[in-house]
């Protein structure tokens, strides 16, 4: 999970909860699966707290409690540990999921510049991927020396969000926290969206992009290892497909803005399904450089999705909604890791990516063929 934050480890993942935790692949999917289950379910119930209680207040516990899921990571010797870390993890960012961007997106709207929303995350979320790249160059030769290393390091640099979040300004009235005031968002924020058909596409969308994405990012070490891949050059891969996806990023405004909303879809369907299919059909050191093609859309996935929802979104609900966005795409997710486990479990590596492009390729075009009766 914590391949979303700016750290050392993304590239030796997996390869660590195999070596330090002593899990094996399908035990790693299995906890996946559940800890995003937990994230899914815990996500809804924070959102709505975020836009009653304050976003800032929610966003500074969850930086806390995702750098305690970090200390246990770094210090994990047996699956226990890895369990307890990734339940932090799972609690620390349903606590600022939907929070952070209904906050980056409100301060906007009161200043007048909501317009600049897709430029500015898109750049936020470039200069995240940016540290990212530069950190996982290093990772993979640090970890050949010593597998705990690369996590010590990142962890005095997870503290700056943490202290970060402390200056920030709030955009909506703190109210007194009451379960009946709770319960009146939950229910407001579940009819909001049942009644608007586009985000109702949108979170479908987002779902497939965000689970495809998932699924594949845990195939990475075992592809590369499938393939022969040496462990120093891990770090080298991951720092290439983080400049790609920072690239992407830093320029997803002007890349919606050349292609137009349609072809954006398409562009993604396609960077999902293909490169998978591919790799599954010809496996080998040259076709896992196809990961590359999949962080085009990590990239500009973010940027297109988050902006497309606050289009759309009320502000008085808007971390209620975007939370609920997050929690569906997780128990999606989660359904989709566990599928995939039972793949990996009865089928070879390559296999289990050719079923997984193939599920892509046919949801996308449902989606894509769904958006186009939407707009007509």
């Amino acid at each position: 999970m914590l391949f979303n934050e700016p750290i050392m480890w993304g590239p030796i993942l997996i390869v660590s909860l195999q070596n330090l935790a002593h899990m094996s692949l399908a035990s790693i999917y299995f906890m996946e699966s559940a800890i995003l289950c937990i994230n899914a379910c815990s996500d809804i119930p924070f959102g709505a707290l975020a836009d009653k209680i304050g976003r800032k207040k929610t966003i500074i516990i969850g930086r806390a409690l995702l750098f305690v899921s970090a200390v246990f990571f770094a210090c994990m010797t047996n699956p226990y540990m890895a369990w307890a870390g990734n339940i932090f993890w799972a609690i620390g960012y349903s606590l600022q999921s939907g929070a952070d961007v209904a906050l980056l997106y409100d301060s906007l709207r009161e200043q007048g510049r909501e317009s600049e929303y897709k430029r500015i995350e898109g750049n936020a979320t470039g200069s995240r991927l940016a540290v990212i790249a530069a950190c996982a160059f290093a990772s993979g030769f640090i970890a050949h020396i010593n597998l705990r290393w690369p996590m010590y390091i990142s962890l005095p640099f997870l503290l700056i969000p943490f202290i970060s979040a402390f200056f920030f300004k709030e955009t909506v009235e703190p109210k007194k926290f009451s379960m009946k005031g709770q319960y009146e968002a939950l229910k407001e924020g579940g009819l909001y969206l049942l009644q608007s058909k586009k985000l109702r596409w949108m979170i479908a969308f987002a779902a497939l992009l965000a689970t495809t994405s998932k699924v594949w990012f845990f195939t990475y070490n075992p592809y590369f290892e499938y393939v022969h891949i040496p462990l120093q050059l891990y770090g080298v891969l991951f720092f290439m497909l983080n400049i790609v996806a920072w690239l992407t990023s830093h320029y997803a405004y002007k890349i919606e803005h050349y292609l137009g909303e349609r072809l954006c879809i398409i562009l993604m369907v396609m960077c999902l399904g293909v490169p998978i299919i591919l790799m599954a059909r010809f496996p080998s050191q040259l076709f896992a450089c196809l990961i590359l093609v999949q962080n085009l859309v990590r990239g500009l996935m973010k940027p297109f999705v988050s902006d497309y929802m606050n289009r759309n979104i009320a502000t008085d609900m808007r971390a209620t909604v975007l939370s609920m966005q997050s929690s569906l795409a997780n128990l999606v997710s989660v359904i989709g890791l566990a599928v995939f486990g039972l793949f990996t479990a009865n089928f070879n590596l390559p296999t289990s990516l050719m079923i997984l492009g193939i599920i892509a390729l046919t949801l996308g075009t449902w989606s894509y063929r769904t958006y186009v009766k939407q707009i007509n």
